[in-house]
């Protein structure tokens, strides 16, 4: 027996089951607000809008920073 496929809501939005809704690549979108920290030291810089904390480096010890939620 083939899969029934569900009918199209009003507006035309569908999201297939057992997807995500995280946006492209897979972040998060944590918004522009916010701090990078550092995992090793702890210090803790302004997120800057448009600059993934991954690609910042801690002006301590040079480490790559992670986004603080």
């Amino acid at each position: 027996m083939p899969k029934r496929i569900p009918p199209i809501p009003p507006g035309g939005r569908f999201r297939a089951p057992g997807r995500g809704g995280r946006g492209r690549m897979g972040g998060f979108g944590l918004g522009p607000g916010g701090e990078c920290v550092c995992p090793r030291c702890g210090a803790r810089v302004p997120h800057q809008r448009g600059i993934p904390c991954y690609s910042v480096k801690c002006p301590k010890c040079g480490s790559p920073m992670v986004r603080a939620t």
